[in-house]
């Protein structure tokens, strides 16, 4: 009779343990160095540190209204890095966020203004899904030209960016504008396709809700569903997973569709919950802050969200933070570089985890 060792029960909870603790405390450490290098560059710059940190802490959770605004801000961020952490987990390198982003929220701007005389349980939902289907099938052409003539998706979905949003801004000026206006823009949204307010006085509305259970649904996806599986196996090893009978391809095109659907749910989101109307130049770059987002998570969903939070924090603290001190948002972008480039190198996530296992390890034996 063959025998096999019964692992202890408390194994898998220290295999927890030491991952958990050896996250924390590496983020902890590129907080603090992030945030060193970003008080080095004020304090050369003659001003104060500590009080343009107290400002830009005062812009994003000063009271219960910028928090809100704050969780509003990391709606379409967390969209934006759920769908690129999805592409991502999958070797799909989309770079096409921002021009997936544009064609969703021009989507439900469409809808939303033109669509009349629905009840707003159906309109939200119709101009979401909109957004979404949209986001998905600017994707297409990108991962079908891959798939057909092995053309990299790094330039066609960089390219498609620009069209996105080039032609949207035609749509803007041209035959959907609103001539009432002040500038080019769609008309104003039915307020049954608006999303309803979650704090009074804030623009957080239940768009951040929406947010947060996709964050949630994507997890389930990736790591417990068997579609999900055979999308991560093609993202480990390609050849691996075609070898073992996985459709490489179908996982190539879902991911890009379900990324593009994610990011343009995001465009559709801001547009229906804050802005009201589809402008040119809505977004702030935040197709490629959801690269970032991901690459901050290690393309984990539920990692998206506090990294989303902590982008938001930043964009709404360093808006303070100038009016507050006169010093630059630019310093903002400098944390951000200074945390990018502390994760990427991993250094201090193999320190902490070759001394947290050492110390598990001691616990055991004692």
């Amino acid at each position: 009779m063959k025998l096999s060792r019964k692992p202890a029960p408390n194994e898998r909870w220290k295999q927890i343990l030491l991952e958990v603790g050896t996250q924390i405390a590496n983020y902890a450490v590129i907080l603090l160095l992030s945030l060193f290098v970003g008080a080095l560059v004020i304090f050369m710059s003659g001003k104060d540190p500590i009080a343009s940190y107290k400002a830009i802490w005062q812009g994003a959770f000063g009271n219960g209204i910028k928090f809100a605004d704050t969780l509003d801000r990391s709606t379409v961020l967390m969209l934006s890095g759920l769908a690129a952490a999805l592409a991502f987990r999958t070797n799909v390198i989309n770079l096409g966020l921002e021009g997936q982003l544009y064609a969703g929220a021009f989507a439900a701007a469409l809808v939303g203004f033109s669509v009349h005389g629905l009840p707003n349980y159906v309109h939200i939902p119709l101009a979401l899904l909109a957004g979404a289907v949209m986001g998905g099938l600017w994707g297409v052409p990108v991962i079908l030209l891959k798939l057909r003539w092995g053309i990299t998706e790094l330039v066609t979905t960089l390219m498609l960016n620009y069209i996105a949003i080039r032609f949207s801004e035609y749509l803007i000026a041209f035959p959907f504008r609103d001539p009432t206006a002040p500038m080019p823009g769609t008309p104003v949204l039915d307020a049954t396709a608006r999303l309803p307010k979650l704090v009074q006085g804030s623009v957080l509305n239940i768009g951040f809700i929406i947010a947060l259970v996709m964050a949630f649904v994507v997890y389930w996806f990736l790591f417990r569903s068997k579609i999900g599986y055979e999308m991560r196996m093609v993202g480990y090893n390609k050849d691996f997973a075609a070898a073992s009978g996985i459709p490489v391809n179908r996982s190539a095109i879902l991911a890009m569709v379900l990324s593009g659907a994610l990011v343009g749910l995001g465009g559709a989101a801001v547009i229906t919950g804050f802005f009201g109307r589809f402008l040119g130049s809505f977004s702030s770059g935040y197709g490629w802050d959801g690269m970032m987002i991901s690459l901050l998570a290690q393309n984990h969903p539920l990692g998206v969200i506090p990294a989303s939070l902590f982008y938001a924090a930043l964009a709404n603290g360093a808006l303070a933070m100038q009016s507050a001190t006169g010093v630059p948002q630019t310093v903002v972008v400098m944390v951000k570089g200074a945390t990018m480039f502390f994760v990427t190198v991993k250094v201090f996530a193999t320190f902490f985890r070759r001394r947290f296992g050492k110390w598990l390890a001691s616990t055991s034996d004692a």
